[in-house]
């Protein structure tokens, strides 16, 4: 019996080891500043309180535990970083008065966070598949997701039930948004549309047709009087908020995946893209104002803060960068890339996964190409595949 004790004080002794050096390689790995971020940055965040910036990603779609960090950008400190997830996190935000972050990843799962202490508040369990977008309400109370799996789930975040579920899209939603006046929801989906919906009801108000191929991003400017789509076909359209066409911006050579107004005036508009750009166009002019230089890969994620003045980017290139938008300056984060501009020599139908390296971004990215059997979640209760 005294050999059996001290045989399993041994083994005791050793399991604690192992858990403080893996604890100090995972510190050790944790950047230290904006700068040495290393792995995808998929969306990004801004508090509209204390001007916290919050990244989520993570290393593709490899199974390891997702990335939720919290940087301080007046010196690109990091503030925290939030464990939890068990996979890539795609989406991100925060509530109006600050209190409160949402993330939602790859495995389907959707989490709150208290702020600014990390602690975890809910985990949302009910969509089949990844989560791509998600958007606070104007008074904070409600949260909407979007997933590949087709639907928008409203969620109330002080129980974290889910209050209503629309069967938003034929085809995965990419990108969701909460009016001003928080009456309507506005999607956009791998069916070549973006819709409008009533928020108490659930219901249809219009669909936003136009775009040649998926729609991956939608935005509201400040005052709700326009809000944004953009997608896979380059195509940035503007809509007025009963769904009427007010134009459209042209300038981005390869898919548009996020996009976001500022939040002073609205009238400037910011875009990533595919193409390894960052836009900033003026949408009462309708043309483009500025490029910002180029990035090392695609621009996944942008974000304004709430004076204006930073403007956020994530990407699997550059992973995190911070640019004051005024100075036209990068304040953390790699140096712009070297290499110019993708030549303009696809044709204007040309699918632009056709040219991209294989890490481009992920194999499932592209609405219409299921995903790789590697691609799925190991364990049983993880998404299942979309709807197509």
């Amino acid at each position: 019996m005294r050999n059996r004790k001290h045989f399993v004080s041994k083994i005791s002794i050793v399991a604690l080891m192992a858990l403080f050096a893996a604890s100090a390689t995972r510190a050790a790995d944790q950047p230290a500043t904006i700068g040495q971020h290393t792995d995808w940055v998929t969306a990004v965040a801004f508090s509209p309180t204390d001007g916290t910036l919050a990244s989520v990603g993570g290393q593709s779609l490899l199974y390891r535990p997702g990335e939720v960090q919290l940087w301080n950008p007046a010196d690109g400190k990091l503030k925290a970083s939030l464990d939890g997830h068990a996979t890539t996190v795609w989406s991100v935000a925060i509530s109006p008065d600050g209190k409160t972050l949402a993330t939602g990843g790859y495995d389907g799962v959707v989490k709150l966070w208290e702020l600014p202490s990390g602690k975890p508040l809910h985990e949302l369990n009910k969509h089949k598949h990844w989560v791509r977008a998600l958007a606070f309400t104007p008074d904070g109370k409600f949260l909407v997701s979007g997933s590949e799996d087709t639907t928008v789930i409203v969620w109330e975040v002080a129980t974290g039930k889910d209050v209503k579920t629309i069967p938003a899209h034929a085809g995965p939603v990419y990108g969701v948004a909460v009016s001003p006046d928080g009456k309507t929801i506005a999607t956009a989906g791998g069916d070549h549309l973006a819709k409008l919906w009533d928020f108490e009801k659930g219901t249809e108000r219009a669909k936003l047709e136009g775009h040649q191929d998926a729609v991956w991003t939608v935005a509201y400017r400040k005052d709700g009087s326009m809000l944004a789509t953009a997608g896979a076909d380059r195509m940035v359209r503007l809509w007025s908020p009963d769904g009427k066409s007010q134009g459209e911006l042209t300038g981005h050579k390869d898919w548009i995946l996020t996009a976001a107004f500022s939040p002073t005036d609205g009238n400037l508009l910011a875009t990533g893209s595919h193409d390894h750009t960052v836009n900033l166009w003026d949408v009462n002019a309708k043309k483009e104002s500025l490029t910002l230089p180029a990035l090392k890969g695609a621009a996944w994620g942008v974000a304004f803060s709430s004076d204006g003045k930073l403007l956020a980017i994530g990407s699997h290139g550059d992973s995190l960068t911070v640019w004051d938008v005024a100075a036209k300056k990068n304040l953390f984060g790699p140096p712009p890339a070297a290499a110019p501009k993708p030549p303009e020599t696809k044709p204007a139908d040309a699918k632009p996964a056709d040219s991209k390296p294989a890490d481009a971004k992920p194999a499932d990215a592209k609405p219409a190409t299921p995903k790789p059997p590697e691609a799925k979640p190991a364990d049983p209760q993880a998404p299942a595949p979309a709807a197509k």
